[in-house]
Parts: C-alpha cells; structure tokens; sequence
C-alpha cells in the first residue's frame, strides 16, 4: 500500500467514524439500547454502509457517503413521524403483546408472534418468576424484553403497605471525579468549597484531587471513594 492509498484510506475512515458519532447522536439512545425491530434493521443497516464506504474507491466515496447520508435522513424523519403519528408508530414499531394473562397462557397470541414456550419460561426465570399460575399479566413490548406484573398475593410487601413513609429519594449529585470538584453542580446545591473541604478534612483527606468519586447520593448522605484502596 502506498502513502497516497494510506492518506486517502485514513480521511475516509476517519470521515465515516465522525459521521458515525454525529448520526448516532442525532437519532437518540434508541438506537443503542432495547431496539425495536425496525431500529435493529437500521443500526445494522447503517453499519453496513459505513462499512463499504470506508474501503470504497475514490471516486465513488462521495456517491456512497450520499447514501449513508440519505438513509441517516430517512431514519431521523422517520422517528420524527412516528412521535406525531401513533399509526404509524404501531406499524414500524410494533405494539406490546399478552402471553400470559390472570396465570393462563395466551396461546393464540403466543402462536401469532411466533413465541415458545421455552423462550417464555426463560424470561420469566430471568424476572424471578418460576410458576406461571402466580402472574397476573405478562407482556412481551415490541423491544422483546418480557414485562410482568405478579397477583397481589404474590408481590413482595412494600413500606406503604405497612403504613411506613419515608421522605422522597432525590437525584445523586456528583461533586467531584477524578479529583476534579465539579463547581456547577456544587453551586447547583448552594454547597461551598469551605463546605466540601471541612467534609474531606473530617474523613482525613488532604486535597480533592485525592479523590476518585464524590456524590451527594438519594438519602442527601456524602459517598467519597478516595483513589487507590482507601474508600469512605
């Protein structure tokens, strides 16, 4: 291979990786996690072009790079429509289907997507579940995964139920990483500097770079985990 081919070869690469990150991002988190069938078809797709344009020639680089482009756009609009219109969202996406309803099978259901019985009892032991007769409904959601709700004979007891109430959890602000303080979200919680450092001070830690990881987590309690073994 020469220099010209390696040059040419690495622009186009790189082009296509860039283009990769942009598209990916613009299309959202769905197409990297519980895909329905339609966006599993798509990432693949994708791929796939990405993959020919990389290596492809010269002269037919741009051509190609047009396609990726054009179905990028095509996918985009398409999830835009699908948002607006629930038709056409049940169309391309799928709509949730009953296989298990008040601890009895829906074998019709079952037979129509194709389901068996093996892959049924396999995600029900992956919730948890072993007996049938103890699920109020089971759905399968367009992405696959299998949701199932127990009878309430069956649900584990929460704190309401025993009259127990305790105050909301809150979101985990972290306030430092890699030894770095993360000055928006202190300020964002009304917290000083002279605060963070009377904190570290009393776990015995000299400098916030010293640490890995420090949160205000769900209960508003202070998690440090100091770099190295140490741990607070």
């Amino acid at each position: 291979m020469d220099f010209d081919t390696m040059l040419r070869d690495t622009w186009q690469t790189t082009l296509i990786f860039v283009s990769l990150l942009v598209f990916t991002r613009f299309l959202d988190k769905t197409q990297i996690g519980q895909l329905t069938f339609y966006e599993y078809i798509s990432g693949i797709t994708m791929g796939s072009i990405a993959g020919s344009i990389a290596s492809s020639d010269a002269d037919k680089f741009w051509s190609h790079f047009f396609d990726l482009f054009l179905f990028f756009l095509l996918t985009y609009l398409l999830s835009l429509f699908s948002i607006k219109s629930r038709p056409l969202r049940k169309l391309f996406e799928g709509s949730p289907t009953v296989v298990i309803q008040n601890g009895s099978i829906m074998k019709k259901n079952m037979k129509m997507m194709r389901y068996d019985l093996d892959e049924l009892n396999s995600q029900l032991r992956e919730k948890g579940v072993l007996d049938i007769s103890q699920v109020q409904y089971a759905t399968v959601e367009p992405t696959g995964q299998l949701s199932v709700i127990m009878k309430p004979d069956f649900q584990p007891l929460t704190k309401s139920d025993m009259n127990i109430h305790l105050p909301n959890p809150s979101f985990p602000v972290e306030l430092i990483m890699d030894g770095q303080i993360i000055e928006e979200n202190l300020a964002k919680e009304h917290l000083s500097h002279t605060w963070l450092i009377t904190q570290l001070t009393e776990r015995n830690i000299e400098s916030p770079a010293h640490i890995m990881y420090a949160v205000l987590d769900s209960k508003g309690q202070l998690f440090i985990s100091a770099k190295g073994s140490k741990q607070e």
